[in-house]
């Protein structure tokens, strides 16, 4: 069976909806399954924000060594260790930039984003790639606002968390909007931002260190999860409810490399509720994103 048509059996067989492409580096083979829709990004949107911190470095405008102090007013919901961390800490940008990336510290992300100038400065410096199909328009704080009925989405972080154990969220808001008012990119466009992150597109000390990062990540149960022990990933993962995506590069060796973009979505808000109906259907879902990754891993294994 062609790889697309295991990516397409295996999207069909778990009922998603995705988006879905695959770029082998070396030899320039590219195929992809609704490679060109728009799709919600949720933390994946930090691969745009550190590349736009690459370019902001190799132009002498920010240094990794500069430290930053947290203030509680940056402190987000969501993922990350920062929240818990006192008023004052002072990490360095690339402390900051390594959380946004390997755990996905929302409240890291907020720091970068206003650090780097804003959202507009990262979908500017996306467009000016030629990446016109990425749009960042929220920081993880506003995005997470939009989840929320407006009465109460101005409310403490503490208290917006009691507020969802009780609440489901809203699933109809602009942080599940498919369109350019959100943090939205086509899994091609994804792509060819890790692309030109892998090739050229910063001096190699720049690189190098876009690139450690990404390997370092520490979330690991999607794109890579049935992959051969000890193969490494350089990606990033996002979760907004029902989305469960993944982009990265897969290292099979020194000289082959592919790149993989798995944006996937399914009805979360019949599982709200249910921790084991929920938990069996993340499996479920994940590890079909995992069965992806094990095909075009083994798809390209002898490629050049």
């Amino acid at each position: 069976m062609k790889l697309s048509d295991k990516i397409k059996s295996t999207i069909r067989d778990v009922d998603i909806d995705a988006g879905v492409a695959v770029w082998h580096i070396e030899s320039g083979a590219r195929l992809d399954v609704n490679g060109d829709a728009p799709f919600p990004m949720a933390s994946t949107f930090k691969i745009p924000i550190l590349a736009t911190a690459c370019r902001q470095l190799a132009d002498g405008l920010i240094s990794l060594d500069e430290r930053i102090a947290l203030t509680d007013g940056d402190k987000s919901l969501g993922s990350g260790i920062l929240p818990y961390f006192e008023s004052g800490l002072q990490p360095t940008l690339r402390d900051l930039l390594t959380l946004m990336i390997i755990i996905s510290d929302n409240t890291a992300t907020d720091i970068v984003v206003e650090h780097l100038g804003g959202p507009p400065v990262i979908e500017g410096a996306m467009h000016a790639l030629g990446l016109t199909d990425i749009f960042f328009k929220l920081n993880c704080k506003d995005l997470l606002r939009h989840m929320f009925p407006s009465e109460v989405a101005d409310l403490p972080r503490e208290e917006l968390a009691r507020w969802t154990t009780e609440n489901d969220i809203l699933r109809d808001g602009l942080a599940f909007s498919k369109g350019p008012e959100n943090n939205v990119s086509s899994a091609n466009a994804m792509n060819e931002l890790l692309h030109l992150i892998f090739g050229d597109l910063f001096p190699e000390d720049i690189r190098q260190v876009a690139l450690d990062i990404l390997f370092k990540q520490q979330f690991n149960v999607r794109l890579s999860r049935f992959l051969p022990l000890g193969t490494k990933v350089a990606h990033k993962t996002g979760t907004i409810g029902g989305i469960r995506n993944d982009c990265g590069i897969i290292r099979i060796s020194d000289d082959n490399h592919v790149i993989l973009t798995l944006f996937t979505e399914w009805n979360e808000a019949t599982y709200w509720n249910l921790p084991a109906a929920h938990h069996q259907r993340v499996f479920v879902v994940e590890s079909a994103m995992g069965d992806i990754g094990r095909a075009v891993y083994d798809e390209f294994a002898d490629a050049r």
